[in-house]
């Protein structure tokens, strides 16, 4: 037998080591592509994965590495009877990397327990998983991950807030100036007209607001009217409220233009206020308690 002959046969051992297949009790079948240390894994830990899973498409759903976030799940045993993929994710051993392909269906309504296939998503469609269980954790461990997980969400989500308020800023001048409106500005981002002064002091926090009001998007389209009372800073309205009716007395009304992440943010609130949307208010401070 030739040196290279045997170099050959030796990467052909090792590839089909490296690859080997499994199987789940539901019938779900992985791919082994890393063998990890084989130790079983023990109730009461916690795993943290390496993700990315992605459709038919290549859209992709999740992908750890772009996020810089791993995901922590608790060992289960038993073993959930009727979730392949939790099923495939307690049969690995730390260092193990593996991947698999499973129906829509299956995935959403058992993985995920929705009650329903999310829009546009065809229910005989496969999707692409790849997991490596990068660590296995006790529970002191798991507390000090999960702090520097909440940190970088925390360091991530004001990262993209200041982003957003920028472009919606530049958005809400952009449009004052084409309409020739002459607003004042706060420094979180607000910018408003006083369009009748009122009497008496300004309102402060933890007083009662009672608010009548206009509410529209930046085009002119309406999306609600009425009258609302609520407590300042009590979390009770959209934080652009709260910032504006401390700008106002008794009787003053006001035309004001909220910044997306003083609003609803990157929630669809309705038909007419889509994600990151901009609002604008005529109000009307009624009263103060």
């Amino acid at each position: 037998m030739t040196q290279k002959l045997k170099l050959l046969l030796g990467l052909l051992v090792i590839c089909a080591a490296c690859s080997k297949e499994k199987e789940t009790a539901t019938g779900l079948k992985f791919t082994v592509l890393r063998a990890g240390d084989g130790v079983k894994l023990d109730s009461g830990k916690f795993l943290a994965l390496n993700i990315v899973f992605k459709d038919g498409k290549d859209s992709v759903y999740l992908d750890t590495k772009k996020t810089g976030i791993q995901q922590i799940i608790q060992t289960q045993f038993p073993v959930p009877p009727n979730d392949g993929v939790i099923q495939a994710i307690m049969m690995m051993t730390k260092g193990d990397s593996i991947t698999f392909k499973i129906n829509a269906k299956e995935l959403f309504t058992k993985t995920f327990g929705a009650p329903q296939l999310p829009p546009g998503v065809d229910s005989a469609s496969m999707f692409t998983w790849n997991i490596g269980l990068a660590s296995v954790l006790n529970s002191e461990d798991y507390q000090k991950l999960q702090s520097e997980i909440v940190a970088k969400q925390n360091e991530a989500y004001l990262k993209k807030q200041k982003e957003q308020l920028t472009i919606d800023t530049d958005i809400i001048d952009k449009h004052l100036q084409e309409k020739g409106i002459v607003a004042e500005k706060t420094e979180s981002g607000i910018r408003y007209v006083v369009t009748k002064p009122g009497k008496g002091e300004t309102v402060m926090s933890g007083q009662s607001a009672t608010m009548a009001y206009s509410g529209y998007l930046l085009n002119g389209t309406p999306f609600d009217s009425g009258t609302y009372t609520f407590v300042v800073d009590g979390q009770q309205v959209i934080a652009g409220w709260d910032i504006a009716a401390k700008l106002m007395n008794k009787g003053s009304k006001i035309t004001v233009f909220i910044p997306s992440t003083l609003a609803y943010g990157p929630q669809r609130r309705s038909e007419e206020i889509v994600e990151n949307s901009i609002l604008a208010f005529d109000m009307e401070l009624v009263d103060i308690k």
